[in-house]
């Protein structure tokens, strides 16, 4: 009976898409993605309209994933101000999405909030683009470092920390951004990622609070095991 009962707890953790070891080694967190349904995500909108296309982000096995035709940004209903995200993630060539952090329902995430760029950086796409907008990048603004990144079809493993003004990445293990976004100075970085006039929560790097998102570009990208710790 006991063995039995063992394997039905195994069982339901598995369905739910997170590993007895992850539930064991994070005190803290928990799910965002049940793995099952969009229970607790939502779409946002872009000029008042569902920013979704196609069948929008689908559900196999305990994965989340948009394709070349479907997908659109993705949030959580939920707002957070300081916390840690971690996350699985699967490139196909050439892949392209994002993570949005303290961003609105509406508008364009990369700028009305934050964006931490997901992107297949050895793509042939990809060979000419600014340093900020490569993999783990806080969009435009802190460039990651590169060459940490799983090749294509395997997964790698992500954590975003932002705390106060302080945004971490860490990928397989390694730190490739550690960033404050008080040392952003730059005029022009200023004028399209900082906007004092907005309403609060539309602030783009000011905001304090806000929607984690999937920003969906057109491409096949898988994620798995989305969990968070509110700091």
């Amino acid at each position: 009976m006991r063995t039995r009962y063992l394997l039905m707890l195994v069982t339901c953790v598995a369905a739910s898409g997170i590993s007895v070891q992850l539930q064991a080694q994070e005190p803290g967190f928990t799910s965002l993605f049940n793995g099952k349904d969009l229970t607790g995500w939502v779409y946002g909108t872009r000029n008042g309209a569902p920013n979704k296309s196609g069948k929008g982000y689908q559900i196999e096995n305990g994965v989340l994933f948009t394709t070349t035709e479907d997908g659109g940004n993705l949030f959580t209903e939920k707002e957070y101000s300081d916390f840690v995200l971690r996350f699985e993630v699967k490139l196909t060539e050439n892949a392209n999405n994002g993570v949005g952090i303290r961003a609105p329902l509406e508008g364009d995430a990369a700028y009305v909030g934050m964006e931490i760029q997901v992107l297949d950086d050895g793509g042939s796409q990809y060979t000419k683009l600014q340093p900020a907008q490569y993999h783990g990048s806080v969009y435009q603004m802190f460039p990651a470092r590169r060459g940490f990144q799983k090749p294509v079809g395997e997964w790698n493993v992500e954590e975003i920390t932002v705390k106060g003004r302080r945004i971490t990445v860490v990928l397989n293990g390694t730190t490739i951004v550690d960033a404050n976004l008080d040392d952003v100075k730059d005029e022009a970085l200023l004028a399209k990622h900082r906007n004092l006039t907005a309403p609060e929560g539309s602030r783009g790097i000011a905001n304090t609070k806000g929607h984690i998102g999937f920003l969906g570009h057109g491409a096949h990208v898988e994620f798995r095991n989305i969990r968070i710790k509110e700091l």
